[in-house]
């Protein structure tokens, strides 16, 4: 009878979280809420090694902070939940259930780490959570890819290529071992992998695995995705610097009409690119098409982050640059 009364329990704290995911997404923020707080009250006082609906629930917390741009209470909530972890592996440390969700906090809460501009933190985050993740998955995994992929872009952030080079390579061949290649993961780890080779000055490559990348999105998402504007954007830009500028031209101006007709014409991502295509407008010399195209830009950007945000500070720079360009063209002409 006392099990009996534990399960109903343990269901309603369960049936609450989900609830709660629930109007997360309906966008009902203060419900949402109120049941991750009433599912938590419940699980935390039934939580054992079979049975972690509380850190579950932190993690859904922290993410809905994370979302309301609370980043320290996010970290405090996954914080929180690895402490939970921790008592119940002090128990039964080889537990494999609270070892995987000890490792899927830590890596969550290394992404939030990151964001939050703690990188140092971040990287030993991340290290953690691999450790486990092969400890209980073995070297192979979705989740191991994850977590490679994460890390690899901490070290591309920080110029570290060779080491994002390595994790991404690895991320991939985990994918394909495992027949992921027609998945959004894969195409992401394409589009990232190469940017790495971009920076390390291997274009052919980078230009073969934007392509691939492009065509996975393509398929998997279809031809008006914002992802699939993402690769466009950086196809175009990787065109551009190769000085193939008619090949650049049309791929930015489909990224900037998938994002303008999919996230709207004020939308960060559309000034973004419109930033790109002012650059490659001064590039084969229309100075004032790019001027247009940077002053559209930088009153996007303005409004959504404000003139002190590097976003802001980038275009106006390059606003700024063509201005100085322009007037020493005149001056030589004199």
């Amino acid at each position: 009878m006392k099990n009996l009364q534990v399960r109903k329990k343990t269901e309603t704290g369960d049936t609450l979280s989900e609830l709660g995911i629930l109007y997360y997404v309906m966008d009902r923020q203060e419900e949402a809420l109120s049941y991750y707080t009433r599912a938590l009250e419940i699980q935390e006082k039934f939580l054992n090694p079979e049975n972690l609906g509380a850190v579950r629930t932190l993690n859904r917390i922290a993410f809905y902070y994370k979302g309301m741009e609370r980043p320290e209470k996010a970290e405090e909530l996954f914080v929180r939940a690895l402490r939970l972890l921790e008592k119940l592996a002090e128990k039964e440390p080889e537990n494999r259930k609270v070892m995987g969700y000890t490792a899927g906090t830590l890596n969550n809460l290394g992404v939030l780490l990151s964001e939050m501009g703690k990188l140092e933190e971040a990287e030993e985050t991340y290290g953690q959570a691999l450790k486990l993740q092969e400890k209980v998955y073995g070297k192979e995994h979705p989740q191991i890819a994850q977590t490679l992929n994460n890390l690899a872009l901490l070290y591309f952030q920080t110029t570290r290529y060779e080491k994002a080079l390595i994790l991404y390579t690895r991320s991939l061949e985990i994918m394909e071992d495992m027949g992921k290649t027609e998945h959004t993961g894969f195409a992401t780890t394409l589009n990232n992998l190469a940017g790495v080779y971009v920076q390390k000055g291997r274009n052919e490559k980078a230009l073969e695995l934007y392509t691939r990348a492009l065509e996975i999105r393509e398929r998997i998402l279809g031809p008006d995705s914002p992802e699939v504007a993402k690769t466009l954007n950086n196809l175009g830009e990787l065109y551009r610097i190769l000085g193939q500028h008619k090949k650049a031209l049309p791929l930015y101006t489909r990224a900037l009409k998938i994002y303008e007709s999919t996230l709207g014409p004020a939308h960060p991502d559309v000034g973004t690119t419109l930033n790109n295509l002012a650059g490659l407008h001064e590039s084969m010399g229309e100075y004032e098409t790019a001027i247009d195209l940077y002053e559209k830009a930088l009153d996007i950007i303005e409004k959504e982050y404000g003139p002190d945000h590097p976003y802001f500070k980038i275009t106006r720079n390059n606003l700024l640059g063509l201005y100085e360009k322009m007037e020493r063209s005149w001056r030589a002409e004199l």
